[in-house]
């Protein structure tokens, strides 16, 4: 099951500050390639099956091998870059490794809202481990529909020394910033040995953005976190989207929806403001009762991110305006 929260350590230096600061203002994260993982055998994988023989005497004619169809995927695979992630923010292991030896800091993500990004339509996967390489990538995964979870099995497979990470990632089809929603990130957990500077910057950053903001103290063995800056509410946050939202105009099958929540009905309205406060909430794309479940009401908004890019969310509510996890339609 993927966790409802995910988390990401990130290194707070002198000379990275400015860059992970940056990344915090822009609302974005870095997918890497895999050549710059701290793991040699990181997208470990072999190419090749007993077949090869047959199909290569196939081709021949044509001068072509199974040597270049593998070479096509080497490429296709070389493209591919990730970003890693966590089920918990108190892996004391990864705040030695990740966060520079505790002075650094560790983000805290709403899973659902990091979907709603430049994650839409990329591959969240739980890395598995194992003592030994996956089996080689043969023809008898060029198959439809096998293909992509043959390779993305391979590249999300780590050695078993590795286990304690319990990691989550994203394997996205290029490498670069990917932006998300700035409610997308809930809490940044400041590591006990931050620098007092970087931790009034990172402060900073986010005073106008719905984040909490905890600062750890070690306390005999135990790693505690207390507020350091709450979040700003809605109404005070720094605008990314138009955050329209007009009942006669949005909300244009007004009778039906009445006549669908009943006494709900001053729910759905209430849940239209907060949406449109959301910082990246662009507008109402429509509500309407669903046409294939019609104990169902469909929630669709589009929202800007930081890079100008529109994003889409469909939400779900019953009658009694309760959210319906997973596509309800």
């Amino acid at each position: 099951m993927i966790p409802s929260l995910l988390y990401r350590f990130r290194w707070l230096s002198a000379d990275k500050i400015d860059r992970e600061l940056a990344a915090l203002a822009d609302s974005y994260l870095y997918a890497s390639p895999f050549s710059a993982m701290n793991d040699p055998m990181e997208a470990f994988y072999e190419t090749g099956g007993p077949g090869d023989r047959i199909v290569d005497a196939m081709l021949s004619p044509s001068g072509k091998t199974t040597a270049d169809l593998y070479r096509l995927l080497d490429e296709t695979i070389a493209k591919f870059a990730l970003i890693s992630f966590t089920g918990t923010c108190e892996a004391l292991p990864l705040w030695a490794y990740y966060a520079n030896n505790f002075a650094g800091m560790c983000l805290e993500f709403d899973t659902r809202r990091l979907f709603v990004s430049d994650f839409q339509g990329e591959k969240l996967r739980e890395v598995t481990y194992a003592r030994h390489a996956a089996p080689s990538l043969s023809l008898n995964d060029f198959g439809p529909g096998r293909l992509d979870e043959a390779i993305i099995s391979r590249i999300s497979r780590k050695r078993i020394e590795w286990a304690h990470e319990k990691e989550w990632r994203f394997v996205t089809g290029t490498v670069g910033s990917k932006h998300y929603l700035d409610d997308a990130l809930r809490r940044v957990y400041l590591g006990p040995r931050i620098d007092p500077v970087h931790a009034t910057r990172v402060c900073d950053v986010l005073k106008r953005r719905p984040v909490e903001v905890l600062q750890g103290k070690v306390r005999g063995f135990e790693l505690e976190f207390h507020k350091l800056q709450g979040p700003a509410p809605l109404v005070d946050c720094e605008r990314v989207g138009a955050g329209r939202f007009s009942p006669a105009d949005d909300l244009y099958a007004e009778p039906e929806l009445r006549g669908f929540f009943g006494a709900s009905y001053d729910k759905l309205l209430e849940e239209c403001r907060t949406t449109a406060l959301r910082p990246n909430m662009e507008q109402l794309a429509g509500i309407d009762i669903s046409g294939v479940k019609r104990d169902v009401v469909y929630f669709h908004t589009t929202f800007k991110l930081r890079n100008g890019r529109e994003v889409y969310e469909k939400r779900y509510f019953n009658k009694q305006m309760e959210l319906i996890e997973g596509d309800a339609a």
